[in-house]
């Protein structure tokens, strides 16, 4: 059992700084929207179009990255998946072009896809119930470093360099040399940690049997609307920089504060939940909690100190971290077997939908002048989300969903 709790938290470290790298350069995109609007000399839909690139696919590509789990093993498609997300990598900082920039975009998608669902697939097989969350909570802690690294790092690599392509690169090195550590350390179970399982599952079937579980459905619902309501967190910099009258760097800083705000709130969040031996409680608790933040934030009149508006968005951040806990949620309303497809499906909607609502935003802004009407829109969508997850979904925590038979491959 100790061997196993090592080599757990090895792989756990591992794959968090493949997280941490991904979400630099996830984060790219959206950090260097003014840079890239001027240099491009694009419009804010055609920005938004641009990030899109990255998370449409992304989100498309959720429903095979959780059938991956089960038929490749979490191992493999980590490490291959990753390897297309270098190419995307590559390609994104040698291109000047809008084509260019959005293909690497849609690699980058594509690459990175597969890697969340796996990483708590890996999770969910090295650690036991009582750590679950609290590991799933430091992996997804990385991304907030990732982040913090792009919304800081971006801007002041620009502000004292001018040149943002160096750092990038520097990070795409870092996740070069952690696919060599991924490939040899990351082991697919502790049970037969040599050879990644290979289950042969009726796909169609078990899409059918997650569906008939009344149990998924309210946090599918609750995270594909959280969607839509976390969409300014890809338009912070140009909202602050444009409704709030903050600096480049200014605006970067605030942001990249909201990151590690996530760090923290990932931790802490994960953390709560285990030591409360709940999970409703929580996500209705720091969810409402982000809302109040937000309109504030909204309301917040420009030319404010600096330190006010890193404050609230510092807030929402820890808030914003509720994310985490519906892949808890799922992982214990779903049986074993079929969690990674459920959590693949859960993912894949909601990401899907706040991609198409990121480019709505922009030509929102473009078409009325102000980001008052978009910002009020993703509020009262997340009022509308608190409802129902506090009216439909149940406690879940210490739910053990009975296994299944997979059913024969057709």
């Amino acid at each position: 059992m100790e061997k196993q709790r090592q080599i757990g938290l090895i792989i756990l470290a591992t794959i968090s700084i493949t997280y941490l790298v991904e979400n630099f350069l996830r984060s790219a995109a959206s950090a260097l929207t003014p840079v890239l609007i001027n240099e491009l000399n694009i419009t804010r839909g055609a920005m938004g179009f641009l990030i899109t690139g990255y998370f449409l696919i992304y989100g498309v590509m959720q429903f095979p990255a959780g059938v991956l789990a089960n038929i490749l093993g979490p191992r493999r498609s980590i490490v291959w998946f990753t390897a297309l997300t270098c190419i995307g990598s590559v390609l994104f900082w040698m291109s000047y072009r809008y084509e260019l920039l959005f293909a690497a975009q849609f690699i980058m998608g594509v690459g990175t896809s597969v890697f969340y669902i796996n990483a708590v697939t890996l999770i969910s097989r090295w650690f036991p119930i009582n750590r679950r969350a609290t590991a799933i909570g430091v992996l997804s802690a990385s991304s907030g470093v990732g982040a913090f690294a792009s919304y800081m790092g971006l801007p002041l690599a620009v502000t004292l360099w001018g040149d943002w392509r160096t750092l990038y690169l520097v990070m795409l090195g870092v996740l070069v040399v952690n696919w060599g550590m991924n490939f040899f350390i990351i082991k697919d179970g502790p049970q037969n940690p040599e050879s990644p399982p290979r289950t042969r599952l009726n796909i169609a079937g078990s899409f059918k049997e997650i569906l008939r579980n009344r149990g998924f459905y309210p946090p599918l619902l609750g995270f594909m609307m959280m969607g839509f309501t976390f969409v300014l967190y890809s338009w912070i910099n140009q909202f602050l920089i444009e409704d709030k009258g903050l600096t480049y760097i200014e605006a970067g800083t605030v942001s990249s504060l909201g990151t590690v705000a996530g760090f923290i709130g990932c931790l802490l969040i994960g953390v709560i939940s285990d030591r409360l031996k709940r999970r409703k409680l929580p996500v209705i608790l720091f969810l409402g909690g982000n809302l109040l933040l937000l309109g504030g934030l909204i309301y917040l009149p420009a030319g404010l100190p600096v330190a006010v508006y890193a404050a609230v968005w510092f807030a929402m951040g820890i808030c914003g971290s509720i994310w985490i806990l519906f892949f808890s949620i799922v992982s214990e309303v779903l049986p074993p077997e079929r969690a990674g497809i459920g959590l693949g499906l859960m993912n894949g909607m909601s990401t899907i939908l706040s991609s198409l609502a990121t480019p709505v935003y922009g030509s929102l802004v473009d078409v009325t002048g102000s980001y008052f009407i978009p910002n009020i829109i993703s509020l009262g969508l997340g009022i509308l989300t608190v409802l129902v997850l506090a009216v439909m979904m149940k406690e879940t925590y210490g739910v053990t969903a009975p296994r299944t038979t997979p059913s024969p491959e057709s």
